[in-house]
């Protein structure tokens, strides 16, 4: 049992992770521009003066992430049709090959195949999380990931385990061009025309 229960989270974290995946990067760009994430604030001769995020912006795409995400791994643990062929899924979510409780590559296939279903425990919950880096000279990599933590309940034929799968997402990527001082052309034209 304990080599099936193994399997079976490995493989109940790559199909909640395509889920998180799809539902985030196909169904949520249609909805937003990821240039709507920022607020960009621009002197009057070009620079640029402030990098903000917009929370009214990043709510909704958290609340509309939590609700896609939900909505797709409900209707995957009450077996729906349409939501199990979006993802590539039988009517169990997958199956464990019986002939792994051998431990050898050329029986791992055999034998009935034993369906894993899921079963979504809690709500999804969404997290922010921004990183800023250096990036060439003056310049700034602004990065916006989602972390989507899911609750999600794997039951097998005789045990069951409730797992929390966290799966990082990146939302959108900026890069802010920076000035160059002028001091840096200033002081090498005052020494060679001296």
């Amino acid at each position: 049992m304990p080599l099936y229960l193994s399997y079976a989270e490995e493989e109940m974290k790559k199909v909640v992770t395509t889920v998180i995946n799809k539902s985030v990067t196909e169904d949520l760009t249609d909805r937003f521009n990821t240039d709507d994430f920022f607020i960009i604030k621009i002197d009057e001769v070009s620079r640029t003066t402030i990098v903000d995020f917009d929370p009214v912006i990043l709510n909704r795409a958290m609340s509309e992430i939590a609700n896609l995400v939900y909505d797709n791994l409900k209707l995957i643990s009450e077996k729906d049709k349409d939501a199990l062929e979006k993802f590539n899924m039988s009517d169990s979510v997958f199956y464990i090959p019986s002939g792994l409780i051998f431990d050898t590559v050329w029986l791992n296939n055999l034998g009935p195949k034993i369906p894993v279903k899921m079963e979504l425990v809690s709500s999804v919950n969404p997290n922010i999380e921004t990183k800023v880096t250096e990036y060439g000279i003056n310049n700034s990599l602004i990065e916006v990931f989602i972390h989507v933590i899911a609750d999600v309940k794997m039951v097998l034929p005789m045990a069951s385990r409730t797992m929390q799968i966290t799966v990082v997402v990146p939302l959108a990527v900026k890069i802010i061009q920076g000035m160059v001082p002028d001091y840096y052309l200033g002081s090498f034209f005052q020494e060679k025309n001296s």
